[in-house]
Formats: C-alpha cells, sequence, structure tokens
C-alpha cells in the first residue's frame, strides 16, 4: 500500500511541475509579447542609403521612438543611393518576412510603386518620408515631409539678404528626383520672383555624394571664375563643394541643405556659410508613431509636415554639431 501511494505521490509532482514550469517555445513566445500583452510588432525601415547622415538621424529618431513603445526595428538599405532596384528588393524582402509596418523613402518613386502595391495586398502599412509628392500607385497610409521647394525659396532669401542681389550661382544637383526638383527649383522661382540680378550660370549633378560634389563645383569654378555662390543640394556635396573652393583659392560662399551635424560643425568653423534644417530625428520619431498609431487601429493624417530652419553662425549652437 505505501509503494502505491508513493507512486501516486511521484506522478502528482511530476504534473505539478509541468504545469508550473512551461517550455522554452513558451518563454520564447513570452518574449514577443509587449508589457501590454499584445504581440510585439516589427517595423522595417528602408532609406536610400547609409551615406547621408540626415538618413542616420531618421533612423536615430526611430530607434529612440521604437525603444519607448516596445516595436522592434529592422534598418536595411541599398549601398548606393542610385540603386532602386536594391531597395524594391528590400522591401519585397520585408514583406515576406511579415514585418508589421514599412517606413521608406524611395530612390526612385515610379520603381517603388510595385513594391508598395505588395505591401498593400499583405495588409502591411507604408509610411514615406522626405518625399515631397505622392506616388502615382500603390497606397501610402501616411507621408511625412517638408515643403522642400519653399526650403529652396528659403535659401534664395538667405543669400540674397547676407552677399547681394546680384550674383552668380552655381548649383550642384543630386540624382534625378522630386528631392533635385524641389530644392533647385525652388532656389529658382524666387530667384526669378524676387531676385532678377541672382542668375543661375552653371549646374551639375554631384549624385548626393561627397567626392562627386566636389568634382562637380570644381568643375564649374574652372568654367566660371566669377561664381560668388554654390548651393548644393544637400550637405555632403556642400562639403565636398567647400573642399573644391579651398583648393581653387576661390571667394565663393557654399550654402547646403539637410542640417547634418558635420554640417553644422563646418559651419561653426566658418567654412560651410548654411544649411537647411529638415528635422531628421523628428522624422524618425513621426514615421514610427504614425505606425503604432494604425496598429492600434485608429487613424493617421495623410500628411504630416515637418519644419524647415535655415541654420548659420548665429544659431548653429542649436543644433547637433559633429565634425567628421
Amino acid at each position: 500500500m505505501k509503494k502505491i501511494l508513493a507512486l501516486l505521490l511521484a506522478v502528482c509532482m511530476m504534473f505539478g511541475m509541468a504545469a508550473c514550469g512551461g517550455t522554452s517555445e513558451d518563454k520564447a513566445a513570452s518574449d514577443d509579447k509587449t508589457e501590454g500583452g499584445a504581440d510585439k510588432k516589427t517595423i522595417a525601415l528602408v532609406p536610400p542609403a547609409m551615406i547621408s547622415p540626415y538618413y542616420k538621424s531618421v533612423i536615430s529618431g526611430a530607434e529612440e521612438a521604437c525603444g519607448k513603445l516596445g516595436i522592434e526595428l529592422k534598418t536595411l538599405a541599398p549601398e548606393s543611393e542610385s540603386d532602386y532596384a536594391s531597395q524594391v528588393q528590400i522591401v519585397e524582402d520585408m514583406i515576406t518576412q511579415g514585418v508589421d509596418g514599412i517606413i521608406l523613402c524611395a530612390i526612385n518613386s515610379d520603381a517603388i510603386v510595385a513594391a508598395v502595391k505588395k505591401a498593400n495586398e499583405a495588409e502591411i502599412p507604408v509610411i514615406m518620408f522626405n518625399t515631397q509628392n505622392e506616388l502615382a500607385g500603390g497606397e501610402v497610409a501616411c507621408y511625412v515631409r517638408y515643403d522642400q521647394y519653399e526650403a529652396g525659396g528659403k535659401v534664395c532669401d538667405f543669400v540674397a539678404e547676407h552677399f547681394g542681389e546680384d550674383l552668380k550661382v552655381a548649383i550642384v544637383e543630386g540624382l534625378p528626383s522630386d528631392h533635385t526638383t524641389e530644392r533647385m527649383g525652388g532656389f529658382v522661382d524666387k530667384a526669378a520672383e524676387k531676385y532678377p540680378n541672382i542668375k543661375v550660370v552653371a549646374s551639375q549633378a554631384g549624385d548626393w555624394e561627397r567626392e562627386k560634389g566636389m568634382n562637380a563645383a570644381a568643375n564649374m569654378l574652372q568654367a566660371n571664375k566669377d561664381i560668388d555662390v554654390i548651393f548644393a543640394l544637400c550637405d555632403e556635396m556642400g562639403l565636398g563643394a567647400v573642399q573644391a573652393v579651398k583648393e581653387a583659392g576661390s571667394d565663393a560662399k557654399v550654402v547646403s541643405f539637410d542640417g547634418n551635424p558635420n554640417a553644422v560643425a563646418s559651419i561653426q568653423a566658418g567654412e560651410l556659410v548654411s544649411t537647411v534644417s529638415i528635422g531628421g530625428p523628428g522624422t524618425g520619431v513621426a514615421c514610427v508613431e504614425a505606425l503604432d498609431t494604425l496598429f492600434k487601429g485608429e487613424t493617421v493624417e495623410k500628411i504630416v509636415n515637418v519644419e524647415t530652419e535655415i541654420v548659420w553662425k548665429d544659431n548653429a549652437d542649436q543644433f547637433p554639431s559633429e565634425a567628421d
């Protein structure tokens, strides 16, 4: 009889341990839950590349927001800002992996449409940033952006105020894109409308890269010795243009666009004259918060605008600064 009771007791203890212990799979499943008990969401962030500090600042803002909200962030990008095919493939891979949301800045707005449509079919919401115009196809839940055309006009006002209204300007363009069209168009149209003696005498592509920007600026300075101002459409090209001006022994002033920390440091060093702050960290936060709102079943505004501001020597200490 005692042996039977001992056996029954052992069996009961085994069942009790099984009920209390749980498996490794149970533990893994619990790790995929947020503190509120809901499934942990995963977001893919796909910038054009990691070259520009602007995109790094967007990622930084997104990481901060995801940390606060208990969201996992996957960041992937092509090696080059011209490689739109790789960007499309990355987005499609993220869809296949079953991410819950996608944050995207398209290299080529036409090429990305097919991938956005695939995300729509998979019921994965897409947020786009740093994109001036809405896509021609596919459904984007929210555009987080700034007015690049208006900001280009602000640059023109700035150079007129500080260097005069009779100027010869060279423009270092980016790759063919909305960014190039809007930034350059805002400057050129403001000059035509308000400052008829500010003339764009040369323009050349620098493809958003420092070395190519330096080469483009050097070519234009060689062909036009009397250039007063070089407007580089991004900070990386602007920093390249600064180097070209030094090497050419030119008095041309360089202004740029993006508000990156290394550009702010250059302004503080008395090299670059100005840049345009486009709110990189705030953009990352706004994109993540928009997706979090959608995850909760709530609606978001179709367009969320981030303010731009000219950064120059008088206010540079108010912005993040970090030399290369």
